[in-house]
């Protein structure tokens, strides 16, 4: 994006990478067992599918139980593959009870909870499964012919390393004040290169975020000064934006967006800055693995900037 003629900077330039997030497949979750066809990922899958028209199984186990996970079960039905267990290695089903409920009952899907793959069988082709129960330590042999990996995401960062921006230690895409700006001068990130994964209506709410801060840089009135570091503690995992500056505006919804590791129905977020309690508060919205955990930008309002960095968390 260029500034146009007439402009305070004719010749500034701005940056908007917008690459997304990916599934990890079977190699980097490191799942042993023998090399046959049949496993795949959701995208994987939907290519398949959707784009080549080609078969697959006709018994299915799913890895994973996010919103994305029963996208996955939709597909493999359309292709006539019965999904025949669902997996998830937490107490609960891991996206909201609107699509877990229906599509258990509607769709005869099975959830394994506390369940983990950790061996594939088969040859040439997918023959079965051995399961892990995480908590008895169990393990048994469930057939099928097919494995799709849902979940588990992580950015398409690719760019944003070989340009040298500073990348989040968690959520592995770079690292971005409430304007959306990365580390390097000009270039801005929006969408799941930030919160692997969000919603395509969030990610597209990023970008009309972002469009008013870019042609304040192109025109020159993007002035940048020192921030504080936004980081957490557990059960969270990461959190975007990185990065709050004096002056500069409250985030895209005015959201601050996390990821959790554990479930919690009632949670009370605690906002500490230099070792003490800035703000604690009871919000009304479960936090869950595997879906985007919110909180108002308010939250942070007694943050000082002159007074080190802040660790969001939960009681």
């Amino acid at each position: 994006v260029t500034s146009p003629a007439g402009r305070q900077r004719v010749d500034a330039r701005a940056v908007v990478l917008a690459t997304g997030a990916r599934e990890r497949p079977r190699p980097a979750r490191m799942i042993p067992g023998d090399r046959p066809a049949g496993v795949l990922t959701t995208g994987q899958l939907q290519n398949l599918v959707h784009v080549q028209h080609r078969p697959v199984g006709e018994r299915a186990v799913v890895v994973g139980s996010e919103l994305v996970s029963w996208s996955a079960v939709l597909t493999l039905r359309e292709a006539g593959c019965a999904t025949a267990l669902m997996t998830t290695e937490h107490d609960r089903p891991e996206s909201y009870a609107a699509f877990t409920v229906p599509g258990r009952i509607g769709l005869g899907v099975n959830v394994a909870r506390n369940c983990r793959v950790v061996r594939i069988i088969g040859k040439d082709q997918v023959r079965a499964v051995e399961l892990l129960h995480l908590r008895t330590g169990a393990r048994r042999v469930f057939p099928c012919d097919t494995v799709v990996f849902t979940g588990d995401w992580i950015p398409d960062h690719e760019l944003a390393r070989l340009r040298g921006i500073e990348i989040d230690r968690g959520h592995k895409g770079p690292v971005v004040d409430t304007a959306l700006r990365t580390s390097a001068d000009g270039i801005f990130a929006v969408g799941n290169l930030l919160h692997p994964v969000d919603t395509a209506d969030i990610a597209s709410l990023d970008g009309r975020h972002a469009a008013d801060h870019v042609q304040r840089y192109l025109g020159g009135g993007d002035r940048i000064v020192p921030g504080v570091r936004l980081m957490v503690d557990h059960p969270f995992t990461w959190v975007s934006p990185g990065v709050i500056r004096p002056g500069d505006p409250a985030p895209a919804r005015s959201r601050v967006l996390l990821w959790s590791a554990e479930y919690r129905a009632l949670p009370r977020v605690v906002v500490r800055q230099g070792g003490d309690v800035v703000t604690r508060r009871r919000l009304p919205w479960p936090v869950s693995p595997g879906r985007v955990f919110r909180i108002p930008f308010g939250l942070l309002e007694a943050v000082r900037i002159d007074a080190g960095d802040v660790s969001i968390s939960l009681d």
